[in-house]
């Protein structure tokens, strides 16, 4: 579902990637001034810690039994916006996140975040 943090293994970059779910099959996903818009209406993103932060220049239409993932670091996030194949296989999905634990310098954040 739309909001979901899951699990795949990114063939791109050789590593299993965490990433919330934003476009599901069929949807119009752009971008204007720092916000996401699905089908031409923006997207309520309040679970980001900073609004208004969302770059992306491309159009991108997700195609059926796929899905679009972006993470909510935006600024410093390699998700679907910047992956040359940008839509995600749903039977690629590893599973949902429940809790999330960061910690390490190359994280952006650290800590434990509850998210079921």
């Amino acid at each position: 579902e739309r909001g979901d943090i899951v699990t795949f293994y990114s063939d791109e970059l050789s590593k299993v990637l965490v990433k919330r779910v934003v476009g599901l099959p069929g949807e119009k996903i752009t971008f204007k001034n720092g916000y996401t818009y699905i089908n031409g209406e923006k997207l309520d993103e309040s679970y980001l810690p900073e609004q208004g932060i969302t770059d992306g220049e491309r159009v991108f239409e997700v195609p059926e039994g796929h899905i679009f993932l972006m993470g909510d670091n935006r600024p410093g996030s390699r998700d679907c916006r910047s992956f040359e194949q940008p839509y995600i296989a749903v039977d690629k999905i590893q599973g949902r996140m429940l809790v999330a634990i960061s910690v390490g310098r190359e994280q952006s954040w650290q800590g434990v975040r509850w998210i079921g």
